[in-house]
């Protein structure tokens, strides 16, 4: 087998695990999804002093935040009367859904945290916002936070904030500033990647990298909209968020491979197929371990963690030993931004795993950023040395391609297009053919002097741009030859030579030089419908081109 063969196995395989891995992903979203719409939610005040619990009969006052031992698993209820101003809508915020936080107002419940469909971990839940509307009249009522589940023998009691509705989305969101921040830059910079994609492709220079930095930024931004403690209080459906965060976590880092594949010579490195199916493979394996309800994505998380670090570091090692075979700047920078966010990630594990920190996530985020900074960089500045490489190449090819005198292309141009005729035939009714020649060009050169005769073939270049600009392609193919393809023409033969002739006599009202212009035609296409052959076709116009200068009278000034 092939190198090729088996890189178009690789891809057919890739595809196969895509499809399966997005059938999976829609299924797990149906399920957790549950419809409904987004709830719609000045500055809280900590709700510190006030709460106090009852132990052994006794009182105790405390104030919040605080640490309280719970040595034997003991449920813990905190008691705080008079929570909010009279008349006035009040809400409360704080965290503990890792202890199964519920919010009472005199018995009746207004929060309890609740697994569902989609089970959290204690690092998820930690994150988690518990808010209660406390409504307008809590005057002499009593708001109680009961606790359930410590951990490691404590309840680490948070902060209570109060205040209205809109105080408390606006905390949220500075509380969020970070994630948010971020999948804001990283969807500004989704879209400009992807418009320099399209760009390129437009200017027939594409450049795949730019589709895959942009489809990685905008699986970034959904990962950390999604992950984030505010989307999931105010959504309707948090399972669906858990579930899109998640599955976008899993596959983000296919895009950047594909990326790195791009990179000079690494699409040699088969290895760098297998990491991108064993992204899919991954999420794809996951989805359906739920689905038979055999594990929970949180507890297979270690197994995309594993899998994320390992894939830096082939990555880096990759490009380590790329760029000691050839010392390019783009590589550098590639492996410096890899080395960024693999200790980043490398970070966030650590907090993570070891001391169950919920704020993990604000290390990576902030090594991604960086990385992408350094990736975009690094393509932009390469995309602006391409550019200016395929400027200077297509200004040489213009120079020759294009005759300095008449601005018609050259014959290389004329060739070029009958080469693409043969594959595009179909899509014409019909091409017609004219080959033109000057009169007496040469006598002219011969007897009046070369200048003379280069303004008789300016002029004459000037009557066919009259009779065929917009309506045929006009070609120098010769020193006093000229051709025309004319694609699906409105009109017959004979009337693009009348007119030729027509505007070859009304440049003898002007001018030193007297155009005598001789013509000959051919169409592709034959009466019965079928098509002639290329060297046919010329052939017909050319003999033609000869009938008529033979009828032409002879003059010479």
């Amino acid at each position: 087998m092939t190198y090729k063969t088996k890189k178009n196995t690789g891809r057919k395989l890739e595809t196969v695990l895509l499809f399966a891995t997005f059938a999976v992903f829609v299924l797990l979203f149906l399920i957790f999804c549950e419809g409904g719409i987004w709830q719609k939610q000045e500055q809280v005040q900590p709700l510190s002093g006030g709460w106090y619990y009852i132990e052994d009969g006794v009182r105790k006052d405390i104030t919040l935040p605080a640490e309280l031992p719970a040595p034997k698993g003991e449920s813990l209820i905190l008691y705080n009367e008079n929570p909010g101003e009279d008349n006035a809508e009040m809400t409360v915020i704080t965290t503990g859904a890792q202890y199964d936080l519920v919010i009472r107002l005199d018995g009746k419940i207004l929060y309890q945290y609740k697994e569902a469909l989609f089970a959290r971990n204690t690092q998820m839940k930690s994150k988690l916002d518990c808010i209660a509307p406390l409504g307008n009249d809590t005057k002499g009522r009593v708001l109680t936070l009961s606790y359930h589940t410590p951990q490691r023998g404590k309840y680490k009691i948070d902060q209570v904030y109060i205040g209205t509705g809109r105080a408390v989305a606006l905390y949220q969101l500075k509380k969020e500033i970070i994630p948010l921040g971020a999948a804001v830059v990283m969807i500004v910079l989704c879209a400009v990647a992807l418009c320099i994609f399209l760009y390129l492709r437009n200017r027939k220079m594409s450049d795949g990298r730019f589709r895959d930095v942009a489809l990685f930024l905008g699986m970034c931004s959904i990962w950390l909209v999604t992950d984030s403690s505010m989307a999931q209080s105010y959504s309707s459906s948090p399972d669906a968020l858990c579930l899109v965060s998640f599955y976008m976590f899993m596959l983000f880092a296919v895009p950047m491979i594909h990326f790195q594949q791009k990179m000079g010579n690494m699409s040699r490195y088969k290895i760098l197929d297998i990491g991108i199916q064993a992204f899919y493979c991954n999420a794809l394996v996951q989805g359906i371990l739920v689905l038979l309800g055999i594990a929970q994505f949180t507890n297979m998380l270690f197994v995309t963690h594993i899998l994320l670090f390992t894939w830096v570091l082939i990555l880096a090692v990759l490009l380590i030993w790329e760029y000691r075979q050839e010392k390019r700047k783009e590589l550098l920078f590639l492996l410096i931004a890899y080395v960024i966010v693999g200790a980043s990630g490398l970070s966030a594990l650590l907090l993570y795993w070891l001391f169950e920190i919920p704020y993990y996530g604000a290390i990576f985020e902030l090594g991604i950023l960086a990385f992408l900074v350094l990736l975009i960089a690094d393509v932009v500045m390469e995309m602006a040395d391409n550019i200016r490489y395929r400027m200077e190449t297509q200004a040489y090819e213009r120079l020759v391609r294009e005759d300095g005198l008449t601005g018609f292309e050259t014959r290389t141009g004329f060739e070029k297009a009958l080469e693409e005729m043969v594959v595009h035939t179909g899509e014409y009714q019909d091409i017609l053919l004219i080959y033109i020649h000057i009169d007496h060009l040469r006598f002219t050169n011969k007897e009046f002097g070369r200048g003379l005769g280069d303004e008789l073939v300016a002029a004459s270049a000037r009557c066919i741009g009259n009779v065929f600009r917009g309506k045929g392609t006009c070609y120098r193919i010769g020193d006093d030859e000229f051709a025309v393809l004319v694609r699906d023409p409105e009109k017959p033969e004979w009337f693009w030579l009348e007119q030729l002739k027509k505007e070859a006599g009304n440049s003898e009202k002007s001018g030193r030089c007297r155009v005598s212009l001789s013509a000959g035609s051919s169409c592709l296409r034959k009466p019965d419908g079928s098509y002639k052959t290329i060297g046919d076709w010329k052939y017909e116009a050319d003999q033609k081109l000869c009938e008529n200068k033979k009828k032409e009278e002879k003059s010479v000034y």
